[in-house]
């Protein structure tokens, strides 16, 4: 199920589906280029995979390999936990605060107000691998300490009230656990109950800052009472899925391309930067069918870019890299494992945006080789 092909054409399908029961106000008519232009990126992944996989093999990890692999996870892990809690706490103290503590005292800053610009960024990727390499030494050697240890670290991303980190976490987990796990129907419960989990906890979270769902303008009459006998979560999840397809469909073939790499590398520059050379926001041309929903799938920078062919070619080594990765994680080793947690998150929120030029998701790479290069250090010198 970790398959990138598979996640890739999952991803789309369902949302497709799940955009053809057309159960909100602002889902706009399909159209055949942004059809056309998601079959070609199926069918691109299918090549890569093909081609990428042809004479590689799965490697078979020995137990003295595992403890290996397992000494070398758990350093890995305090030293990100270390220079993470490190930095985390000196944010909240420049910040006074955080999130959940402001929404509870009435501060009136809201959760984007947190964070240091850019150094929010790299403790954010810090978090993430700290808390995939910890779900990949419990799956591995499972011990009820590791589940205590998560669980407090999941509690993280609600006090920041950032669904959008909590979802994040919680994907490369999954990741990991498809990749170290054989598919069992336990294997495939565990994964739905975690689905599940996620919608529940994206909703909370959500409400937490505000009285009631702010999506429910959107519902269709035929659909209002679904919605309101469901967890928040359910709406939250439909909306946001299916409301970066339509402003796919609403623009695909009305944005004149800019022709530079301008938007399709925008998430490229640090916050501070951007801050400092005041710069917008924006990351594409697209004009949304609705204001109050910004998403548009990872295709947005690139067909501001470079039209429908320059989206479908750039989307094409998006596709690459995250199969490389795939072919790394097959051969067991842990950086491996944790380079394709990255990129699994990265094909399943390409339906929402585009993060694999986004500098924390690619920071999580840079973590992932310096743990690659520290372990082959190490032998080196060990085995001088």
């Amino acid at each position: 199920m970790a398959n990138p092909v598979l996640v890739f054409s999952m991803v789309w399908g369902s949302v497709l589906a799940l955009y053809l029961v057309g159960a909100t106000d602002n889902l706009v008519p399909i159209n055949s280029s942004g059809v056309f232009l998601i079959l070609l990126n199926v069918l691109s992944i299918v090549l890569i995979y093909m081609l990428l996989m042809f004479g590689s093999r799965t490697v078979a990890t020995d137990h003295v390999s595992e403890l290996k692999h397992i000494e070398s996870a758990g350093v890995y892990f305090k030293t990100l936990l270390f220079f993470w809690f490190i930095g985390t706490c000196f944010e909240v103290y420049v910040q006074k605060g955080f999130p959940l503590y402001w929404n509870i005292v009435g501060d009136g800053r809201l959760y984007t107000d947190f964070g240091i610009p850019s150094f929010h960024g790299v403790m954010n990727a810090m978090y993430l691998q700290a808390v995939t390499a910890l779900a990949y030494i419990y799956f591995i050697s499972p011990k009820k300490r590791y589940i205590v240890i998560a669980s407090v670290l999941l509690f993280w991303p609600v006090m920041m009230l950032g669904r959008g980190i909590m979802l994040s976490a919680i994907i490369q987990i999954v990741a990991v656990f498809l990749l170290t796990r054989r598919l069992t129907l336990k294997a495939v419960i565990a994964v739905i109950l975690s689905a599940f989990a996620a919608v529940f906890l994206f909703g909370y979270v959500g409400d937490l800052r505000q009285t009631e769902n702010p999506f429910f303008y959107l519902v269709k009459p035929d659909f209002v009472e679904f919605f309101s006998a469901m967890p928040s979560g359910f709406l939250w999840f439909y909306v946001y899925l299916t409301s970066g397809m339509s402003n796919l469909f609403y623009n695909i073939e009305t944005v004149e391309p800019a022709y530079s790499f301008g938007y399709s590398f925008y998430n490229m520059l640090p916050s501070a930067v951007k801050i400092w050379l005041g710069l917008e926001g924006r990351n594409d041309l697209f004009v949304f069918v609705d204001n109050n929903l910004n998403a548009a799938t990872f295709y947005s920078g690139y067909i501001s870019d470079f039209g429908v062919l320059g989206a479908f070619f750039i989307a094409t080594i998006v596709q690459f890299f995250c199969c490389v990765a795939y072919v790394l994680a097959k051969k067991g080793k842990p950086w491996g494992v944790l380079s394709y947690a990255v990129a699994f998150q990265i094909l399943i929120f390409s339906i929402f945006y585009d993060l694999f030029f986004i500098l924390p998701v690619l920071f999580q790479f840079v973590l992932a080789v310096t743990y690659f290069l520290a372990c082959r250090l190490r032998f080196r010198v060990v085995g001088n």
